[in-house]
Parts: structure tokens; C-alpha cells; sequence
């Protein structure tokens, strides 16, 4: 059975990914004034690759961590965009109906 995990390590969560396993979503939340994301991975490997990166064992490929960094700060960028948006349009909403 495949374990899941949240973080908002943007390096977590690229080992996790270099680690085989799947980034299942984002979430864009606010936080103290600015937009926070955590990152939801699930794979089989997930414990073994925690204790590997928090016992300071972890070691990748530095070309595929570096590609991979870029890609999920990229998602990281778009929902973070998406949210300002979003709490934008609430908030002329209920300045509207005020």
C-alpha cells in the first residue's frame, strides 16, 4: 500500500519525486499574509526516503535533481498565481456586495 505525505520543502519534495514517487497534488493556502503550498506525494517508498533525507543520507543526481527542482517550483509558481487570483476575486466580491 502506497503512503502519502505533505510538505512544503520544495527540496523534500523533489527528493520524493527523484525517489519514484508521484506528486498527487497542490494545495495553495494563505499564511500570515502571503500564499503557502504544500505538496502531497504518495509512493511505497516514502518512509525510506524520509529517514534517508532528515537522517542526512540523501543523495541524488545533481542534473535530475536540478530539472526536477525546476518543474515542481514552476507548479509551486502557477497555483500560488492561481490562489492570488482567486482571494482577488473573492475579495472585490464581497467588497461589491457591501
Amino acid at each position: 500500500m502506497a503512503e502519502s505525505v505533505t510538505t512544503a520543502d520544495l527540496y523534500e519534495g523533489t527528493y520524493y519525486l527523484l525517489g519514484g514517487c508521484e506528486l498527487e497534488g497542490i494545495e495553495a493556502t494563505r499564511l500570515n499574509g502571503s500564499i503557502c503550498c504544500k505538496l502531497t506525494f504518495r509512493g511505497e517508498r516514502l518512509a525510506a526516503l524520509q529517514r534517508e533525507y532528515f537522517g542526512g543520507g540523501a543523495s541524488v543526481p545533481l542534473f535530475a535533481f536540478r530539472r526536477s527542482f525546476g518543474q515542481i517550483n514552476a507548479l509551486v509558481y502557477t497555483a500560488k498565481k492561481k490562489a492570488r487570483g482567486r482571494l482577488r476575486r473573492e475579495q472585490a466580491a464581497a467588497g461589491g456586495e457591501a
